[in-house]
């Protein structure tokens, strides 16, 4: 079996040299310029869709608190009827 010796000159490989990283407040600083970049290619309803989208959502709480409310009456109606 071959057994590996050191040679003279060699250098042994080392980790790469990591750069620094940039302080709390400048990442901060990148983070929050990211977001207002992002924000301005949104496109935003307008009023009339915002009122029309929160119609439909209130329309859809109310058919749900609804049902929710049934389903709990008549369960409470029948195990207060068959109760022991």
């Amino acid at each position: 079996m071959a057994v590996e010796q050191p040679t003279k000159g060699k250098k042994t490989p080392t980790a790469p040299v990591q750069a620094r990283k940039p302080s709390v407040l400048v990442r901060g600083r990148g983070f929050f310029h990211e977001v207002w970049v992002e924000l301005q290619k949104t496109t935003w309803p307008t009023p009339r869709e915002a009122w029309r989208l929160t119609t439909v959502v209130l329309t859809v709480i109310v058919i749900v608190a609804l049902y929710i409310g049934a389903i709990d009456f008549l369960l409470t109606f029948v195990t207060r009827k068959f109760s022991l």
